[in-house]
């Protein structure tokens, strides 16, 4: 099981952790191909898209890590992805 595929399924549990780093959502996005558009202006919400989904998936940085609800924003993203692939 490679080292995505670990974080993938970290970030999945239930409930829903809430000790994630910004980095590891970003990777996860990252590894699946979304694209990500940095905040203008100083901002802290960071936008992922996918050339295959129609969603954006706005990921907040406060600090270092991420509330739980944008880590299950993130999962659910990836898990569209990988159902349009057969993942």
């Amino acid at each position: 099981m490679s080292q995505v595929e670990k974080l993938f399924e970290k970030l999945s549990r239930k409930p829903t952790p809430t000790d994630v780093l910004f980095d590891d959502v970003d990777r996860l996005l990252r590894a699946y191909n979304f694209k990500t558009r940095h905040p203008s202006g100083g901002g802290s919400h960071y936008t992922y898209v996918h050339n295959d989904l129609q969603d954006i998936v706005t990921i907040a940085k406060h600090g270092n890590k991420v509330k739980a609800a944008y880590v299950r924003m993130a999962v659910r993203a990836v898990e569209r992805v990988l159902d349009l692939y057969g993942g």
